[in-house]
């Protein structure tokens, strides 16, 4: 009896060890994913270029508002790109691509609607 004890403790840390290592390569590969998700790239660079217009609409001339008759084009689609670049970064933080592939990977591999 007492082998019988000392193997399935054997075969139980041999399981946990298999967990761990599981375990480790799938926070690298949430962590991989989350790192190159596309809603960052695309939240950052709309940041970036609203940034820049928003600072270009501060600074329009009488010239370039009369261009477009009295509204300030670079001003307004700066603040929408500004907006809409964190609506990205905030949906990419909020809803991590390394939990819906870890919640993928629990189940069966199907998805639910």
């Amino acid at each position: 009896m007492a082998t019988d004890t000392r193997t399935n403790r054997r075969g139980s840390s041999a399981e946990a060890e298999q967990e761990i290592e599981r375990t480790e390569e799938a926070a690298v590969d949430a962590s991989t994913a989350n790192r190159f998700d596309i809603r960052r790239v695309i939240g950052g660079l709309f940041i970036i270029y609203g940034v820049i217009l928003v600072v270009v609409g501060i600074g329009a001339s009488d010239g370039d508002l009369n261009k477009a008759h009295g509204i300030n084009i670079n001003l307004w689609t700066g603040g929408c790109m500004l907006a809409f670049g964190l609506l990205m970064l905030s949906w990419a933080l909020l809803h991590p691509v390394g939990e819906e592939l870890a919640n993928e990977a629990d189940g069966d591999g199907t998805r639910s609607a």
